[in-house]
């Protein structure tokens, strides 16, 4: 048997109610104050909360009936002002708070939700400009010369013109072919208007699953406030629209219909990490790790266990998870708080695998490749599309949806460089600055990056330096806190012992999908993916920790020891200010781990042990001692002075009355200078690649720049 329909009060009792409401909740000194700031402030945001506990019925009918009861409780508001004025009917009222059942994703929105109030939680993907839109259009019969009123719909892009000359506004009543009608713009009423797109968050899809988004209009007061990649739950009222297409036949109307929110309320994420709920158990689980000195090695082994090894990286992207303390200065100058992690290893090191783990793992993590990315794809574009009517839009790239959350980028290395160069200003000031066909802005890209790349020459060798073989900009290189070059060496008992663990792990696989699961014998990773996800949600929501005295004293330390080591006379510098910083936000992610409101002794020299395998790997000279210069500026001190000695060889040889020199010449006079064969000849042909050195005519070298 069907269920009675409800019966829906009055519009008059819809008022009256509206009234109650304003009066027990003390909101009449709220409306009297907006009159005053009118119209820079112009909304009167009530609870759905407050409402629901006085008057639970009018509650429900706003979910059903939203237009007719927001229209009720507007016009309760005016009856509240000691004098209605004509600033008086551009009161508006905002529901905020929703309850969970008028919450939907965009992807479940079926017609059943038409013209019913729904709360969507997504991030903002495009933003259109703010314009003034016609709400009220006045024309003027050309016949009569009598002037009347053609309200618009605010749902619709379609402007819509008269038929006739009303005569109930006094008109001749001619139709549209015998008079003509003119739009007087002065005497018409306008609002401002934008257009958005939300869509939904990149970490709620399924796998191969593509987002879907939803257009929104905003208008008067709620205008100009969302910026693309701000995570907001955005309330309104769905509608659905008709698109009309030409042809020759004249309007072809669709018979399906396009969707659109009615903005009423715009709430933005407050609470970091507030989308992943957290029940009380969970809770309780969790603060039993607090001041357990094991917790980040049970970490470490629950990030991708299948994949064997790798145990000094997989630490540095558990701690690059958890991250580090934002500080914003009294200056002004901003201290980010992300680690950037890069991996460089040879092929077949699993180093896509552990990335995908991640993204997966991570709270509101974004995988992509570096293949198939483009500087709009990362940072942000300019578009030019319908959804703005054919006006220019601003989309938000990866980087930019990422905020808050991690930016996972494989195969850096075969990004083309200009587009690679997008993400220098992201990296280090975490924003992104756009300034495409008019539209200057700048977005919040608060993300740590982890990024994998292959050798130049795709495989390490041991005869250059591995600092020489990264095939990125050193000014790229420089921005991120901590590198591991990945080595595919031959040892025959390290590869036993790999060898044992990937068969284990394929006899593991083949047994789950032949026997029950509990009899399978896996071994279960401390942490199962979903725990560690809400895991670190919850450490980033609730813990943020301070530097202990012993923490500043044990990072002091380090920092000036190692230091000190370029003291020496025409010693390279081994580290600077950059690599302090770095161990500061490991050593506060190492505290964030474990939940602990202190940063200690442990969690720096954890930090110090991450940061001593970046440099003995990245950053060792051939000599053992450490350059810092290899990663930030690509040549070390060695080849600095190395090169001096060549291009003076190269002077002098060219000062000679023949103005030129053979490549035998060059080599024997560097060999007499102190540089030996192999290196000169390196030297010769990176200045020849960077133009530095021709060949003026054959086998006779000549510098350009003498």
């Amino acid at each position: 048997m069907a269920a009675a329909k409800r019966v829906l009060p009055a519009p008059p009792e819809l008022q009256s109610r509206w009234a109650s409401v304003l009066e027990e909740t003390e909101r009449r000194p709220e409306v009297l104050a907006l009159t005053d700031r009118f119209p820079e402030e112009r909304s009167l945001t009530v609870s759905f909360a407050d409402l629901d506990r006085v008057d639970t019925s009018l509650a429900d009918v706003l979910l059903e009936r939203p237009e007719e009861v927001l229209d009720a409780g507007q016009r309760a508001m005016r009856e509240l002002l000691p004098a209605v004025g004509p600033d008086s009917d551009g009161l508006r009222l905002r529901i905020t708070g929703l309850p969970p059942t008028a919450h939907r994703s965009i992807r479940e929105i079926r017609e059943s939700d038409l013209n019913r109030f729904v709360a969507l939680d997504g991030i903002v993907r495009r933003v259109t400009e703010v314009r003034p839109q016609i709400r009220d259009a006045v024309f003027q019969c050309v016949a009569c010369r009598t002037e009347f009123h053609e309200p618009q719909d605010e749902a619709s892009m379609v402007f819509r013109e008269p038929l006739e000359c009303p005569e109930s506004q006094g008109g001749c009543g001619k139709p549209q072919g015998r008079t003509r009608f003119r739009l007087l713009p002065e005497k018409s009423s306008f609002v401002d208007a934008q257009r958005i797109e939300i869509q939904e968050n990149p970490e709620t899809l399924r796998h191969g699953a593509h987002p879907q988004g939803l257009a929104v209009m905003l208008t008067e007061d709620l205008t100009g406030q969302v910026l693309p990649g701000n995570r907001v739950v955005l309330n309104g009222v769905l509608k659905s629209f008709q698109r009309a297409g030409a042809s020759r036949g004249g309007v072809v109307r669709n018979t399906t219909f396009d969707l659109l929110i009615l903005g009423n309320s715009v709430e933005w994420k407050q609470e970091e990490y507030d989308e992943i709920e957290i029940t009380p158990e969970e809770e309780r689980l969790f603060l039993g790790f607090r001041g357990d000195p094991t917790v980040v090695d049970k970490i470490v082994m629950s990030l991708a266990p299948t994949i064997r090894g790798m145990e000094e990286e997989k630490e540095a992207i558990a701690l690059q998870l958890f991250g580090g303390i934002e500080k914003k200065h009294p200056d002004g100058v901003r201290v980010r708080g992300d680690i950037h992690v890069l991996l460089v290893g040879d092929p077949g090191t699993a180093k896509s695998q552990l990335l995908r783990y991640v993204a997966d793992v991570a709270p509101r993590g974004i995988y992509t490749s570096g293949k198939g990315a483009t500087a709009a794809g990362l940072t942000a574009a300019a578009v030019k599309d319908d959804f703005a009517g054919g006006r220019w839009v601003l989309e938000a790239g990866m980087l930019v949806l990422a905020d808050g959350g991690l930016a996972v980028i494989d195969e850096l290395d075969k990004m083309s460089p200009e587009d690679r160069s997008a993400t220098h200003e992201t990296l280090e000031q975490q924003t992104t600055s756009v300034a495409k066909a008019g539209i200057t802005a700048t977005l919040n890209a608060r993300c740590p990056v982890l990024a994998a790349a292959n050798p130049k020459w795709g495989r390490f060798t041991s005869d250059r330096t591995i600092s020489e073989q990264i095939d990125l900009p050193p000014t790229l290189l420089s921005r991120f806190d901590v590198i591991f070059s990945i080595r595919d060496v031959p040892n025959q008992d390290r590869d036993r012992r790999l060898a044992a663990g990937i068969l284990a792990s394929h006899r593991q696989g083949e047994s789950r999908a032949t026997l029950p699961k509990e009899s399978s014998g896996a071994s279960e990773a401390p942490f199962p993916p979903e725990v560690l996800k809400k895991y670190i949600a919850y450490a980033k929501r609730t813990v943020r920790p301070v530097l202990s005295d012993a923490a500043l004293a044990a990072l002091s330390d380090y920092y000036v020891k190692v230091r000190s080591q370029g003291e020496e006379p025409n010693a390279p510098v081994p580290i600077t200010a950059r690599q302090l910083e770095a161990l500061v936000r490991l050593s506060e992610a190492a505290a964030k781990a474990r939940l602990s409101p202190e940063v200690g002794v442990e969690d720096a020299q954890r930090a110090i042990q991450i940061m001593q395998n970046f440099l003995r790997r990245v950053a060792m000279t051939e000599g053992g001692k450490l350059d810092v210069d290899l990663v930030q500026s690509g040549v070390s001190h060695s080849q600095r002075e190395r090169l001096d000695i060549v291009m003076r060889v190269m002077r002098e040889l060219q000062d000679r009355p023949e103005g030129a020199f053979s490549v035998e010449e060059y080599l024997e006079a560097a060999d007499r200078a102190g540089v030996p064969r192999n290196r000169a000849e390196a030297l010769l042909q990176t200045l020849r690649n960077q133009g530095e050195v021709i060949e003026s005519r054959p086998d006779r070298m000549q510098l350009v720049r003498f």
